[in-house]
């Protein structure tokens, strides 16, 4: 499956859950989970995106952030906040010969966060920007090496996360940053 096809998918499952969602109404959960000074925290995994690796394909990724609601705006809330991904890609060529590549990225993130009046739910969008490292190596060159000490990084992501606690919840986050797509836990400190 393509990048493009897959990035589509996980749109049209978006949408789906913006029209559906709102009229189920959730049983537990606090009514807004982002609210002007509170933290989320989140850990997840998902398939990581290959900035300077083989051009193509996914890899296990693991992706680490926080976010501090700083400013109300309409009936949202604006976050600051930053991020870690850790990801590896490999390939293996016809003649055997192999080659591996393991990223770190870390920048800042920003994102809009709009509850929907749905208890314990909350769907965000957002930009990162930071920078990554990637490290190579094949068998032409036993051990890693950085082809590029440093390269730029930003992107765009859209998420939801669902409480089922006041302070534990679910979260699921797609489109073109240090992940395709990841999912995992998120965790509420007020």
């Amino acid at each position: 499956m393509n990048t493009k096809k897959l990035i589509l998918r996980f749109t049209l499952c978006i949408v789906v859950l913006f029209v559906i969602i709102p009229s189920v109404k959730a049983q537990n959960g606090p009514m807004s989970p982002m609210k002007e000074d509170t933290w989320l925290l989140n850990a997840g995994f998902g398939a990581g995106t290959p900035f300077f690796g083989n051009g193509s394909g996914f890899g296990p990724a693991a992706k680490f952030s926080f976010e501090k609601g700083m400013w109300k705006v309409g009936p949202g809330v604006i976050t600051l906040g930053a991020e870690a991904t850790f990801s590896y890609f490999w390939h293996t060529y016809g003649n055997s010969w192999h080659e591996n590549w393991f990223n770190f990225i870390v920048g800042a993130r920003s994102a809009y966060h709009y509850g929907w009046d749905v208890k314990g739910l909350d769907t965000y969008a957002g930009v990162p920007l930071g920078f990554g490292l990637c490290m190579n190596s094949h068998d032409a060159n036993e051990g890693y090496h950085t082809p590029a000490p440093f390269y730029p990084y930003f992107g765009v992501f859209f998420g939801a996360s669902y409480f089922f606690t006041p302070e534990l919840g679910v979260y699921g986050e797609f489109g073109y940053n240090s992940t395709y797509a990841n999912i995992g836990l998120v965790f509420k400190l007020d």
